[in-house]
């Protein structure tokens, strides 16, 4: 299982006044994050734009949800990318349900998703979670502005926008029932390019650390867990580090956890930029729904390393 690390994540502040390129605060924020994602591959992140009456209504509309009869959950469904539409009881996280809803802020996802929910409608869930996936998208440009300026590659920040789809997947982990810890999402590494979470106040994600072992994180409804994927780490030529990480949960509640997920639409290259005679090239161009399809074929699951297996130079 691995054993288990005193460290805590690197807890980052985005609530200063003055958090603009070039400003002292922005230097300062910019520094932590990418020591945090060279180190870590993710953080926590204390941002005031999304307080805790907003994170405690989320968290109201996704109980409605997931009480929903299963008849009604299983009639969202959604082939185009895998994890997309409702999913429940997959073998690598036991007792899980989840709804990822894709296009959150150019295609009006979140509104088709309530509409098959709810035919009579639910305007309460539609502004709810489009106030909260557009406000974490505003986290997600400004850490990926940071990240991009402080590798020198700020120019392709305009076309990396509009390159992206921004999901949000909802999740429910049913209560264990013991009082050992039970596995309810085995280790992986997203997909994605960078992962924001928050979950209500039961305990169970893990972060692996480079060393092998767990950092557990707590539960905070005034923080977000913001990871790297293996999109974001194969476009960095490896300059980031990507997390495994895990669910773990003891005791009679259930869990639930949002998270919102940036992708690249298209053909992932790293900027020439980022390779030079220190740093070779260590991916060819590739493509995140590619990357998830991999997955889950018999190699993919056995790979160490979904992305260099499929993709490696």
């Amino acid at each position: 299982m691995g054993a288990l690390s005193p460290r805590k994540l690197p807890l980052i502040d985005f609530c200063k006044n003055d958090i603009k390129p070039g400003s002292t605060d922005w230097d300062s924020v910019q520094k932590e994050v990418v020591e945090a994602l060279e180190e870590y591959g993710c953080f926590e992140a204390r941002y005031d734009k999304i307080g805790v009456e907003l994170h405690d209504d989320v968290l109201k509309q996704l109980e409605d949800l997931f009480n929903l009869p299963a008849e009604t959950k299983r009639r969202f469904v959604d082939t185009r990318k895998p994890y997309d539409g409702y999913l429940e009881d997959l073998p690598q996280s036991p007792l899980y349900e989840a709804m990822g809803v894709s296009g959150v802020l150019d295609s009006g996802g979140i509104r088709k998703l309530a509409d098959l929910m709810w035919p009579q409608g639910n305007p309460i869930f539609c502004e709810t979670l489009n106030s909260y996936a557009m406000r974490l998208s505003e986290l997600e440009s400004l850490i990926t502005r940071m990240v991009f300026r402080s590798l020198g590659v700020e120019k392709y920040l305009d076309s990396h926008a509009e390159s992206l789809n921004h999901s949000i997947r909802v999740m429910r982990y049913k209560a264990p029932m013991t009082r050992e810890p039970q596995i309810r999402a085995r280790s992986h590494c997203d997909k994605n390019f960078l992962t924001i979470l928050q979950q209500n106040h039961v305990n169970g994600l893990e972060v692996q650390t480079m060393d092998g072992k767990w950092i557990q994180v707590a539960p905070s409804a005034s923080t977000f867990v913001v990871m790297v994927g293996e999109s974001f780490l194969g476009w960095s030529n490896g300059r980031l580090h990507c997390p495994a990480h895990r669910v773990m949960m003891t005791g009679k509640e259930a869990r639930y956890s949002v998270g919102s997920f940036s992708a690249i639409r298209g053909v992932i290259t790293c900027p020439p930029e980022l390779v030079d005679e220190q740093h070779p090239l260590l991916f060819k161009p590739f493509d995140e729904v590619g990357l998830l399809r991999f997955r889950q074929t018999e190699q993919g699951l056995k790979a160490e390393s979904t992305l260099k297996a499929y993709c490696g130079v």
